[in-house]
């Protein structure tokens, strides 16, 4: 929402200067007339109009955890809300978050709610947005932002075993690339060279191969420039395009090794986003709304969206949520039987904390499988190489003996 400075006169003549945050320049007319200033001068102010674009100074879940777990404690002192934002703005060592909390200190000032002046800031999640709503409206703000401070904890968790699972088979891939491109490029046509000065054939393999060099390495920027291309339109086109949205969220959950960490994954996220939301008081239908938001899956958010719907007429919401077909059913039958005893928030704590094991199990399972697979295939693809220089080595030596 952009903010706006305004130049007004009240009713005994005074000028009065100010900014107020709306979404047109007749909100901010309306806004003043109904104070009984006459606005003289409105426009966007200049130091929220400037874009600080930085890619590399983003608040992740890691700083999300720190910033809540830090308030909570500030807060739990009997700190007044001004300055706890305060103390938690000294005491972060993040840019991004520093600059966060420097805007939402100003519009507390300005008489703001703390969570209606975080509405303003991106990179603040709704899940947190509207848990500290919560939080604000029982007097449990404290309790909430050690809630939040343990679940964005184990969500960071979570991501780093993945990237750690993973950043083995990405670090083969690359390597196997880098040294099958300079082969090709460099000592392939080399030795092809040689062998063509003694006047030796070259047998079909070792043409494919030396085509194959030539060709990576003629149209080599051309091939980057498709590639870079490529990976752009998928992030900044293809990715914003709802059908592939969701066309992407049903594969995602779809096939035997994939699909079903993948189903794992979202369960124990929903679960835990689920428990830590209904624990902050916030209603079911809510709730649900934000744990979607949570799960970044188009698929899995439309089929809730339906859901709701059912929810709302009384149905169950174990069962409606069984119906979609999308979450494990162990996960909506523990939701039904949270409902019939009423301890809903307990077991859905304890739902995550299972889907988490078996997630971390399976990561590790296909780690085992992964590594088997890059080694039989960059030894197909050694194999390859190693035959088609191998092959013309013979020829050669029979140029040799006849010369």
């Amino acid at each position: 929402m952009p903010v706006y400075s305004y130049q007004a006169r009240n009713i005994q003549g005074t000028i009065i200067n100010g900014t107020l945050d709306a979404q047109t320049r007749e909100e901010v007319v309306n806004s003043l007339r109904q104070r009984d200033y006459f606005p003289l001068k409105i426009e966007v102010d200049k130091k929220e109009r400037d874009i600080n674009i930085d890619l590399f100074n983003k608040v992740t879940l890691k700083d999300l955890s720190l910033f809540c777990r830090q308030f909570a404690f500030v807060i739990q002192s009997g700190t007044p809300m001004l300055r706890a934002v305060e103390l938690s703005m000294q005491q972060t060592e993040k840019k991004k978050m520093k600059e966060i909390l420097g805007r939402v200190h100003e519009k507390i000032q300005r008489g703001r709610s703390f969570s209606d002046s975080l509405r303003f800031e991106e990179d603040i999640p709704d899940l947190m947005i509207n848990m500290i709503e919560a939080g604000e409206a029982s007097g449990k703000l404290d309790y909430i932002m050690n809630e939040l401070s343990e679940y964005y904890k184990k969500q960071y968790k979570q991501k780093q075993k993945v990237a750690q699972a993973t950043l083995y088979p990405k670090i083969v891939i690359a390597f196997s690339c880098t040294i099958v491109a300079f082969l090709l490029t460099y000592v392939v046509p080399d030795f092809v060279k040689n062998l063509g000065a003694l006047g030796g054939e070259l047998p079909l393999p070792t043409k494919i191969l030396m085509v194959t060099g030539e060709f990576a390495k003629s149209w080599f920027l051309v091939i980057l420039a498709v590639v870079i291309a490529g990976i752009c339109y998928k992030k900044f086109v293809l990715n914003k395009d709802p059908k592939y949205q969701l066309w992407a969220g049903k594969k995602s959950l779809q096939g035997r090794i994939f699909g079903s960490i993948n189903r794992q994954l979202v369960a124990g996220r929903f679960a835990n986003t689920l428990s830590v939301l209904t624990a902050s008081g916030l209603g079911v239908i809510q709730s649900l709304e934000i744990a979607a938001r949570v799960l970044e899956n188009r698929y899995i958010e439309e089929k809730i969206d339906l859901a709701k719907e059912d929810i709302k007429k009384g149905h169950p919401i174990g069962k409606t949520l069984e119906d979609l077909e999308v979450f494990p059913n162990m996960l909506t039958q523990m939701i039904t039987v949270g409902e019939e005893t009423g301890a809903l928030e307990e077991i859905l704590k304890k739902t995550s904390e299972f889907y988490d094991g078996e997630v971390e199990a399976a990561i590790e399972k296909l780690v085992t499988i992964i590594e088997p697979i890059l080694i039989v295939v960059l030894a197909f693809i050694v194999l390859i190489i190693v035959a088609a220089l191998m092959l013309p080595m013979f020829n050669m030596m029979d140029a040799i003996k006849g010369i």
